[in-house]
């Protein structure tokens, strides 16, 4: 007789599956930098592999939201995770026979995006159908969970990918991801599948252009104040935290007078933040029901971004960016959570990836303002104005809208 897992099995083998080919995406992303830079000694490359990584994901979105929401979502992910596997091989291989090619490496770079900006919300859009009847706050906790595999594998990967540069070459330290993928695809199937795909009904209506392109999932957005709620904030949130972590080495260089070094302890304290913070929310500190607990995340960061901006010693901006990641860590799994709660079953997938592509492209644009506003008022001011941003930001979506939660039966541990 098989074993019947239950909805804490099935969510832990998805959390372990995840940290393992979080912490190899990590090192992947480190040692491609590196190559690229090693490579072409050319910054506007390193700049072009950047906006690879971000762009399919935002052109894709509404395509990849609508697979999830047409087909049983473990199977979606089990065929992207594998296609990942592959294409993160390909690069070593090629390098091991002297064919590596920095365009070459580019279009893996890009096809191996594609795969990942579809993963990540697909991740999130299968969580309620692994907890079957959980809980508001039971989805939030989960959410949180597994954005902290993310905030470890982005402290935990640039080490162990910087220790590995040191004894092999780029190309197979950018292997290692193919490994920790194929663990990720391991955990994966060992799920059992519980999402109940009608597929009578499925079959019965009749797919239209709009339905493949997300066009159901962007009704029901403009339908829903709270998922309106919620990609407004998650936009917010995108064009705070890319921009932010951009700012920091001009903050080093031209505030601080520091290198190198600086840097990483910044970039350490803002990773630190945000990880506390969700490991945290993934023990229940707060609760989906609080409707305005991210924007007044929103509020408090705001002042400690202002304070960033004119810190002049390392213990000053080391605090603030700690404070600055955990208060803006809050937002993710909220937003996530809201999300899960409040998206029509049918198209959860798809509102998952246009909340997705507005936090992709709201950091785009802030990071491609940044250099004109460094300019013309200045870094310091730049930071106040991230800072106010972020203030009235959250003055506005304090404004509370209707929240139909669903009963909440008995909460459950998953961490």
């Amino acid at each position: 007789m098989n074993h019947v897992q239950t909805a804490e099995e099935k969510i832990r083998h998805l959390f372990r599956g995840q940290f393992i080919s979080q912490v190899g995406e990590n090192i992947a992303r480190v040692a491609l930098l590196f190559y690229i830079y090693q490579a072409t000694h050319s910054v506007s490359t390193v700049a072009i592999t950047g906006i690879l990584q971000n762009f399919p994901s935002l052109l894709l979105s509404p395509i990849t939201g609508a697979l999830y929401d047409h087909h049983d979502k473990k199977k979606v992910l089990l065929i992207i995770d594998l296609c990942r596997t592959l294409l993160s091989f390909v690069a070593p291989v090629l390098f091991l026979f002297h064919d590596l090619t920095i365009p070459v490496l580019m279009v893996i770079v890009f096809l191996t995006t594609i795969c990942s900006g579809a993963f990540g919300p697909g991740l999130y859009a299968l969580i309620p159908s692994l907890l079957e009847n959980g809980s508001s706050k039971d989805i939030l906790k989960a959410n949180a969970t597994l954005q902290t595999t993310g905030n470890a594998g982005l402290l935990i990967g640039p080490v162990l990918g910087g220790a590995l540069l040191s004894v092999m070459a780029a190309p197979f330290v950018m292997g290692i991801a193919s490994l920790s993928f194929f663990f990720s695809v391991v955990f994966l199937w060992k799920i059992q599948s519980t999402e109940k795909i009608n597929v009578r009904e499925k079959s019965e209506e009749k797919p239209t252009l709009g339905s493949h392109l997300g066009g159901k999932g962007v009704m029901a957005i403009l339908e829903t104040p709270a998922l309106k709620k919620a990609i407004i904030t998650y936009s917010v949130f995108g064009l705070l935290t890319i921009p932010l972590t951009l700012l920091l080495p001009e903050l080093v260089k031209d505030i601080l007078r520091k290198g190198g070094m600086t840097l990483g302890i910044l970039v350490t304290g803002f990773g630190i933040g945000q990880l506390a913070m969700s490991i945290l929310m993934s023990k229940g500190i707060f609760g989906a029901q609080k409707a305005n607990t991210a924007p007044m995340a929103l509020l408090g960061s705001s002042i400690f971004i202002v304070f960033l901006g004119k810190s002049t010693t390392i213990p000053e901006a080391f605090f603030c960016a700690l404070v600055v990641g955990g208060l803006l860590a809050v937002i993710h799994p909220i937003v996530h959570a809201d999300v899960s709660i409040h998206a029509p079953k049918a198209v959860l997938g798809s509102v998952m990836t246009l909340i997705s592509a507005g936090f992709l492209l709201f950091a785009s644009i802030g990071a491609a303002l940044l250099p004109l506003l460094t300019h013309s008022i200045g870094l310091s001011k730049t930071f106040a104005l991230l800072g106010v941003l972020s203030l009235i930001m959250g003055i506005i979506l304090k404004t509370p809208v209707n929240r139909s939660l669903r009963s909440s039966p008995p909460e459950k541990d998953f961490v």
